[in-house]
This record gives C-alpha cells, sequence and structure tokens, in this order.
C-alpha cells in the first residue's frame, strides 16, 4: 500500500485518543480510525469513552456509532468495513489507526483476514466441550489440525472452539489461514504505544471512570436497559453489566465502581500482554513525548 499509515495502540486510559487527534491536527488529516470493539456500538458513549464531538472538530472519527447495540458485529464485517473506508481516503494522506482492541487493531493494521464465524455452530461446539471436556476438544484439535495445537494452550478454551469452529465451517485447518496475529510485517507502518506506567495508569483509569459517571454513565445505561437487548458481544462492555447491577439494586454504587476499576485493571493488563510482543511498537509514557517522536517521523 502507498500511503502512510500510523497507529496509536495502548492500555485504556493510557490518551490514545487525545493523541491521535492532535496528531491529525499536526499532519492536517480529515479523519481518524477508531479500532475499538466495543466504540461501534451506538448509544454506548459515555462508557466506551468515544471521542467528542467537541474533542473531534473537524475531524472524523470512522467506526464509531455502527450499530446498535442489539446487534452482533463481527471482527469480519469490522476488517472489511475498514477496507471500504481506506479505499475512500487519498493514497497521498496519512492514515490514523487508533484504538486498545489488539485483535482489531491487528486485523486491519496487518490486513489480516479473520475467517468466517457462526454463533449457532460456536454454540454447538462449546456445549460439546462443555459435556466432553477439555481435553476431549483438544484431542479433537490434535486430530484434525495438528500445527494448530502447536499455538493454542491445552487450557484455551475459547480458541479451542473457535478453531473447530473454523474447521467444521471452512474444510480447512485453522492453521491454513495465514501466519496470524503473531506475525508483524515490517513494512505496514508505523505504530507508537502510549503506557504511563502501572501505578499512574491505576490513577488514570480511577479518575476517567469518575468522569465517566459525572457525565452520566448511570443515565445513559438505564436508557440501554428501557429500549434495547444488548447482544453478547456488547454486553462484554466493561462498566455496563456492573452499572446494569446497581440499577436493579443488586450492588451498592461504591461496589458498582469498584468492580469497574478491577475490571478495567484486568483488561489493560490483558491489553499490554498483545501489544507487548509485537516488536513494531515503540512506546511512551506519555502523549506530548510521542507527539515529538512521531512529528519527527513526518517532517
Amino acid at each position: 500500500m502507498n500511503r502512510r499509515r500510523i497507529s496509536i495502540v495502548g492500555p485504556t486510559a493510557s490518551g490514545k485518543t487525545a493523541l491521535s487527534i492532535s496528531l491529525a491536527e499536526l499532519l492536517g488529516v480529515s479523519s481518524i480510525l477508531s479500532c475499538d470493539s466495543m466504540a461501534i456500538y451506538r448509544h454506548m458513549d459515555i462508557g466506551t469513552a468515544k471521542p467528542t464531538a467537541e474533542e473531534l472538530g473537524d475531524l472524523t472519527c470512522h467506526m464509531i456509532d455502527v450499530v446498535d447495540p442489539c446487534e452482533e458485529f463481527s471482527i469480519a464485517q469490522f476488517v472489511t468495513m475498514v477496507a471500504g473506508i481506506e479505499e475512500t481516503i487519498p493514497t497521498s494522506s496519512p492514515v490514523i489507526f487508533v484504538g486498545g482492541s489488539g485483535l482489531y487493531h491487528t486485523s486491519v493494521f496487518d490486513h489480516l483476514s479473520p475467517p468466517p464465524t457462526d454463533p449457532v455452530k460456536r454454540a454447538e461446539l462449546t456445549t460439546l466441550l462443555e459435556l466432553n471436556g477439555l481435553d476431549w476438544g483438544y484431542l479433537r484439535l490434535t486430530e484434525l489440525d495438528p500445527a494448530a495445537v502447536v499455538k493454542i494452550e491445552p487450557q484455551n478454551f475459547r480458541r479451542i472452539v473457535r478453531a473447530l469452529e473454523v474447521i467444521e465451517l471452512t474444510g480447512r485447518p485453522f492453521s491454513s489461514f495465514g501466519p496470524g496475529v503473531d506475525a508483524y510485517p515490517i513494512d505496514s507502518g508505523e505504530i507508537v504505544g502510549l503506557f504511563p506506567g502501572r501505578d499512574l495508569l491505576e490513577e488514570r483509569i480511577r479518575s476517567r471512570n469518575n468522569v465517566l459517571f459525572e457525565k452520566g454513565w448511570i443515565e445513559e445505561c438505564r436508557y440501554l436497559l428501557d429500549n434495547f437487548a444488548l447482544s453478547a458481544t456488547a454486553a462484554k462492555a466493561i462498566g455496563y453489566s456492573e452499572i446494569f447491577d446497581f440499577i436493579s439494586g443488586k450492588i451498592s454504587l461504591e461496589d458498582a465502581k469498584e468492580s469497574v476499576v478491577a475490571r478495567s485493571k484486568k483488561y489493560a493488563k490483558r491489553q499490554m500482554a498483545w501489544f507487548r510482543r509485537d516488536p513494531r511498537v515503540k512506546w511512551f509514557n506519555g502523549v506530548d513525548d510521542a507527539l515529538v517522536y512521531l512529528k519527527s517521523k513526518v517532517s
């Protein structure tokens, strides 16, 4: 691809959105492209910390508000839509990706083509593994695709189900769908990661969550409860189930807030585990240092 591609990654609350907007202004581009698996849902604005109209100004943020929260949305759909968006951007204009959803980012930034998915087939296989045991599933996968089990831990229930799902849907080994997310093309573009350190990140998570509650996160959740039956994917968004429990009287507001912080910290840890294994990512503690670096690369 004959265009500059820049990606901003890192854990939740690390400052990715602020950096992406500053970078877009620096480069004079008109849009950024979100790689957030939850920002795609409409009406889930506060809890997913989408950039506001005031923050964006004249910028367009693609891949937010794509579907209603009652709808399922697959990574294959995400990849297809992003490819279409990139085609509309002049090759002379840089494309800025921003987001902490690791698989979504890697799939679009490295042009991966995820194999198909079928929720009915996945449910069938999930039931089979629950009935017969995880060892049975791992043995089954070993028989069907010995190359795949080399990269899948015997206790990774989700990955075993996914591999078997792909095999049954396509008739092809799961391992035949390219090198996967552990292959890192060196010419794909510039990737910058933000990580302020564990202690400061926790402070930022707590501070941001307080701001989100002040902005009306509880009212947003009441609206969702009154108007939608959340899809299985949308329901996984951090904080919403905790606030739903508060609204229903199952837990106190303080317990809900602490649970949101705890889940956010765990999610941040998973995000860092994902992005740290990519040798292309250049890490910075804060937005200013990262912006100085990027400015030196594009000037």
